[in-house]
């Protein structure tokens, strides 16, 4: 008989595909990877990732349509936009897991809709839509109406169930209708005055006259050194062509020749600020070297500013600063807070440089 034939070991360096390893001898380091939906949904985190990420680019869209094609800031863009994509994040999250339990409220459902917020405003950021400033004022409003709307997400799960998409569609069909309604039937814009006081040790006619003289602001710092526009330089000045005086105010983003309609020497003056005079106010910050947010043109408007003297006891004097003012942005009671704050800050440099300057030269 011929032998057996001997088999020899195979040579490494032979190029000619080995047969593989059966299953069970797999490297068990080797990255795991997604090789089914079914298995996607089985992981929470992607779950939520990808709802954090289809919902952010959703409200970054609904943003798009207020501001770039309406031009409108208003309800729309600042409660439905973060209300939609929190909401439609929760319910998207819970319809690509629809096993996982169904609560009124629960923290992840909480951090879906907030980050899915977070992720619409970045994207607003990065596409040239609106500066670092105007975002971060409006940060803290959207993060209520994220938690409210991650709250309507998980109560509309609960009620229709996480598998249906018809109330996720009918949800983003509201928004350009109201957005158009809204745009029909603006809210008129009503004047608001802010009034900031401070005691100055010197008399009335120390003041009025420290008032009256050029005045240089020191340096900018917080929101104004951000950005928010401030006044650097005032000085009054005589319009030749109507004979009455003008207050010459070199703001941080231009000049402005403010006409004085009230003069009551000694005691107050009132000065209007016409719309075209009016500088941007604020310059926003962004990656980009311009940007061209609408609201920056027109929305916020001061209509006049007034300084008024009063007497005090012990040779002293109330010194006043207020300013009229109105906005087209809403929702008005949120948006009236940042004004207000800002236009009080502005008025309390003014007034803190006018009292050393009036209590110096009395001294």
């Amino acid at each position: 008989m011929e032998p057996f034939a001997q088999h020899p070991d195979p040579d490494p360096s032979d190029p000619r595909p080995t047969t593989p390893p059966p299953p069970g001898d797999a490297d068990p380091h080797a990255v795991k990877s997604f090789a089914s939906w079914a298995e996607l949904r089985a992981n929470p985190w992607a779950c939520a990732v990808l709802a954090v990420l289809a919902t952010g680019l959703l409200g970054c869209g609904l943003m798009w349509l207020s501001v770039g094609l309406y031009e409108s800031y208003s309800w729309v863009v600042f409660c439905l936009s973060p209300g939609i994509s929190s909401c439609l994040a929760v319910m998207l999250n819970h319809w690509a897991r629809p096993t996982a339990s169904r609560r009124l409220w629960s923290v992840a459902g909480a951090v879906v809709g907030v980050m899915a917020v977070a992720v619409s405003l970045l994207l607003l950021l990065a596409s040239g839509g609106e500066g670092v400033i105007c975002v971060l004022m409006a940060l803290p409003f959207a993060i209520v109406i994220a938690l409210l709307g991650a709250m309507l997400g998980e109560v509309l799960v609960s009620a229709a169930g996480p598998t249906r998409p018809l109330p996720m569609l009918m949800i983003v069909l509201l928004y350009p209708a109201a957005q158009e309604y809204e745009v029909r039937h603006p809210e008129p814009a009503a004047p608001r005055r802010v009034t900031t006081q401070l005691t100055v040790n010197a008399p009335p006619a120390a003041v009025w006259a420290a008032l009256l003289q050029p005045v240089d602001y020191p340096a900018a710092t917080g929101w104004f050194r951000a950005g928010v526009v401030y006044p650097t330089r005032t000085a009054f000045a005589l319009d030749t062509a109507t004979g009455r005086p003008t207050l010459v105010c070199n703001y941080s983003q231009g000049r402005a020749r403010l006409p004085v309609v009230d003069w009551q020497p000694g005691r107050s003056l009132t000065f209007a600020v016409p719309a075209p005079d009016m500088p941007a106010p604020m310059r926003e910050l962004s990656p980009y070297p311009q940007i061209h947010a609408p609201h920056l043109h027109g929305y916020f408007q001061v209509d006049s500013g007034t300084f008024r003297l009063r007497p005090l006891p012990g040779g002293r004097t109330l010194l006043e600063a207020r300013t009229v003012y109105r906005h087209a942005i809403g929702p008005r009671a949120y948006w009236e807070l940042w004004s207000d704050y800002l236009l009080d800050a502005m008025h309390t440099r003014v007034l803190a440089t006018l009292k050393a300057k009036a209590e110096n030269a009395h001294d």
